[in-house]
């Protein structure tokens, strides 16, 4: 609270005003005798006015708090204004406070310096608060330092794991099609159709390494932002699937990676092509529209949809709706997708599209605008 004695039309309200205030104010004139003392300042330090008029504040609070206030006084007595100095009081019941002090030469009408106000404010709960709030973001790191561990290790598993799996299975998918060769003329029925499972399924799990081993180094690598031009990622892999089957509209630049933004795009268009419906070609529209800073990308089709309740978990590792029989994939594809649109503190969706099947969404930031373009 500030106070001044340049024209005080009232001292009567000025009195009234500081003793309701929620504050503690107290002045002392410049002998260090305490001349007003108001009721926050009893609450605050529990010295009542009677006992604390008269006196110096060093005979009844504990002599810590005592110096803190001479340091401050010494400030205030030299003409400086110390304004919202934080720091513990303690009470005489032995009790500690966290206080905010502010320090207030006091003036009579001929500008001599004839006192000091000091004004405190409780701030224990304040403290306590941020505090909590420091203990709860330290306790954050340490989980978000063992989940980036954990994560680490996953990541280091999968490609390990995937990279050593592929040998092994190469040497046995090469054996049995050497038994096939060579003994294959002696097999009866039976034998060839085991042969052919094992075989099928080798070429399964060939696929399904093939494909953890392309999430574990995505999710391994340190990729860099730029500006990506949408449209010409789009026509690439476009151009690198061989189908006309796509309509392009207009597609503003996004801030991304080539290598982020092509996997998006590629499993994107894949997933509608391959999910069209049996008795009609697919047709699929890439979109684009501006969400703020942000741009969403829109990959629609006709095909057969996504009933709602299985709309998020599409995008988990290996989710599959359909049997390997009707559909091929192993699913990661649009796991990738989710790993892009959270790096980028976006999201990925799917929900029902104007074409009549599924519109997958993903958000990315909006590149800034090069030198040339228009305004």
């Amino acid at each position: 609270m500030t106070l001044t004695t340049d024209r005080v039309q009232d001292p009567d309200l000025l009195a009234q005003i500081v003793e309701v205030s929620g504050d503690a104010i107290f002045s002392e004139d410049l002998a260090g005798q305490i001349t007003s003392w108001n009721s926050a300042a009893e609450r605050l330090y529990g010295c009542s006015r009677r006992d604390m008029l008269g006196r110096s504040a060093a005979d009844l609070l504990p002599e810590q708090t005592a110096l803190q206030l001479r340091s401050l006084h010494e400030r205030g007595l030299a003409g400086e204004r110390v304004e919202r100095v934080d720091t513990w009081h303690q009470r005489p019941d032995g009790r500690h406070i966290a206080v905010s002090v502010t320090v207030s030469p006091l003036r009579g009408p001929d500008k001599a310096l004839v006192g000091l106000a000091t004004s405190v404010q409780d701030v224990t709960d304040r403290v306590r608060l941020t505090a909590e709030v420091e203990d709860a973001h330290r306790t954050l790191e340490k989980q978000y330092a063992v989940l980036g561990r954990s994560n680490r290790d996953l990541e280091q598993f999968a490609y390990v794991a995937s990279h050593d799996l592929s040998e092994p299975l190469r040497v046995m998918t090469g054996f049995v099609q050497l038994l096939e060769r060579r003994y294959g003329d002696v097999l009866d029925e039976r034998g060839s159709r085991y042969i052919f499972h094992v075989v099928d399924g080798a070429a399964r799990m060939r696929t399904l390494i093939d494909d953890l081993l392309e999430y574990s180094r995505f999710l391994r690598s340190d990729r860099t932002s730029c500006r990506v031009d949408t449209t010409a990622v789009v026509r690439r892999v476009l151009a690198e699937l061989e189908t006309a089957q796509v309509e392009v509209r207009d597609l503003p630049a996004v801030w991304s990676d080539e290598a982020s933004l092509a996997a998006v795009v590629q499993n994107l268009i894949s997933n509608a092509l391959k999910f069209h419906r049996p008795d009609a070609p697919a047709r699929v529209v890439v979109s684009a529209c501006l969400e703020g800073s942000r741009v969403r990308l829109m990959v629609d089709d006709d095909g057969i949809g996504i009933a709602e309740e299985y709309r998020e978990r599409v995008f988990g590792m290996f989710s599959r709706l359909h049997v390997r029989e009707a559909y091929a994939g192993t699913g990661i594809g649009l796991a990738i997708v989710q790993q892009v649109a959270e790096r980028s503190d976006g999201r990925a969706w799917v929900e029902s599209s104007p074409l009549g099947g599924s519109r997958f969404c993903i958000t990315l930031p909006l590149a800034p605008m090069a030198a040339g373009d228009a305004g």
